[in-house]
Formats: structure tokens, C-alpha cells, sequence
């Protein structure tokens, strides 16, 4: 059974989204505040949260940044109809989605499904990316390969390497300088992709689909977000990125440096 801590100061906005999800299947816990959602976070371990921006005390966004330093939990975001740069700074500070206020419970429950499988998605991803290691592994004991010359070899098992920035398909994580950084699944799941085909443009409804799946709503303002927040981890000048490349009107691409 899912679990879904619900974080808002709106006591009947919790009871209510705290029944309709109960009634789908969830196991379903509260909190009024940003500290008690940091609390029961640690203590409860939910598999997804959804996150009011305006809490008393530590606000929703920093909620937000504190999470995505120590976890990986998807976030679905409410926000105000009114205030639109919130949506944008919901997802770069980490959040997976947003929702505005006032909304449609039915909606929220959707999303709320939707990220649980975008998260199940990438991880059957990282134990397929294991699994094929684990084989080539099995097969270099089995038939050792004649040694080679240093740039004859290939990028070492499990991982994929763009000039300074490393992804670490065993673990998950991405690494800059030799430094691990903290990135979103969503951001995760866009480098993963990019830099499997480097050189290669990959098309924004590709991205879209294989990260959020077909039909995402908001797909390509959710994508646009989360190549920003990329750009801002992984390149040196993010205004004037050498590594993630747009290609207008059609997609992006990872340049390896030359």
C-alpha cells in the first residue's frame, strides 16, 4: 500500500484529501507544518508527498530543498492560481509536479499515481542498467578480452561519462568533478538518457515520454524547468551551456568536450 503524507495548514483540505486517497488505496498521513512534515519524513518514510508552498514556519520550498538533500521522494507541489512563478520555482528547487489551487481531488489522485509509476519506472531502470552489468561482468570472467590500448578501452561497467560529469548507473547518482551531486529523479532520468546517445539529438517528445510518460501533462514546461535546474548543476556557465545543447525546434543534445 503506497504511502502518502499529505503537508498543509488547511485542516479541511487535509481531511478531505486525506479520505479521497484512503479511498484508493493509500495509506495516508498529515502534517500542518514544515517541520512536522521534515519529522514524519524521517519517521514514516512515505513513497510520495504532497507539499503546500505556503506553510507556516519553514515554508513549502524550502520543505522542498530540504528533502532533496537527503532523499529522493517524489513531490507533487500545490500551488496558488495566481502566482505563477511558483510553479517554476517548485520545480527547481526539486519538486516532480504541481498542482494549483483551487483543484479537482480526482486530478491531484491522478498525479499522484502518475509519479508513484514515473518512480517504479526508473528504478526497473537502474535494475536493468545492473542487471546488464552483472552479465558483462559474468561474461569478461568467462572470455577475458585481449588488453588494450588506453584509448582503445571503453567507459568502465556502470557507468556513463560526459567530460566532468560522471553518471553511476550501480548507485544512481550523478557526479561532477569527481563530486556527487544532488539531482531529481527527473533530472536523474534527462542525463541518464542525453548521455546515453552523446553527440545525438534526442527529441523533446522523447524525453518527455521516457522520463514523465506519454501524455504528461504540462510536459514540455516540466522538461524546459528540469533542464534548466541540470544546467545549473552539471555546467560551468549554465546561461551559456556547452554540455546539454538545445536544438530549436526539435530537442537537446550532450556534447562531449572535446
Amino acid at each position: 500500500m503506497p504511502r502518502v503524507l499529505i503537508v498543509d495548514d488547511e485542516e479541511p483540505l487535509r481531511a478531505s484529501l486525506s479520505y479521497a486517497l484512503t479511498r484508493e488505496g493509500y495509506s495516508v498521513t498529515t502534517a500542518e507544518d514544515g517541520a512536522s512534515a521534515l519529522e514524519q519524513t524521517r519517521n514514516r518514510l512515505p513513497d510520495v508527498v504532497i507539499l503546500d508552498l505556503m506553510l507556516p514556519g519553514i515554508d513549502g520550498m524550502e520543505v522542498c530543498r530540504r528533502l532533496r538533500a537527503v532523499s529522493d521522494v517524489p513531490v507533487v507541489m500545490l500551488t496558488a492560481r495566481d502566482r505563477g512563478q511558483d510553479k517554476v520555482d517548485g520545480l527547481t528547487v526539486g519538486a516532480d509536479d504541481y498542482v494549483t489551487k483551487p483543484f479537482d481531488t480526482p486530478e491531484l489522485i491522478a498525479r499522484v499515481g502518475a509519479v508513484l509509476r514515473r518512480r517504479a519506472s526508473a528504478q526497473r531502470l537502474l535494475d536493468e542498467d545492473r542487471l546488464l552489468v552483472q552479465r558483462m561482468e559474468d561474461l569478461l570472467r568467462q572470455a577475458p578480452i585481449p588488453r588494450m590500448a588506453a584509448q582503445e578501452r571503453p567507459q568502465a561497467r556502470g557507468r556513463l561519462e560526459g567530460g566532468r560529469v560522471v553518471v553511476d548507473l550501480d548507485s544512481a547518482t550523478v557526479l561532477v568533478r569527481g563530486r556527487p551531486i544532488t539531482t531529481s529523479a527527473a533530472e536523474y532520468a534527462l542525463l541518464r538518457i542525453l548521455l546515453s546517445y552523446p553527440g545525438r539529438v534526442v527529441t523533446r517528445t522523447e524525453l518527455i515520454e521516457r522520463t514523465w510518460g506519454p501524455g504528461a501533462p504540462d510536459g514540455h514546461t516540466l522538461l524546459a524547468v528540469h533542464i534548466r535546474c541540470l544546467r545549473e548543476k552539471i555546467e560551468e556557465d549554465p546561461a551559456q551551456p556547452r554540455l546539454v545543447i538545445t536544438v530549436p525546434g526539435i530537442g537537446f543534445r550532450y556534447d562531449l568536450p572535446s
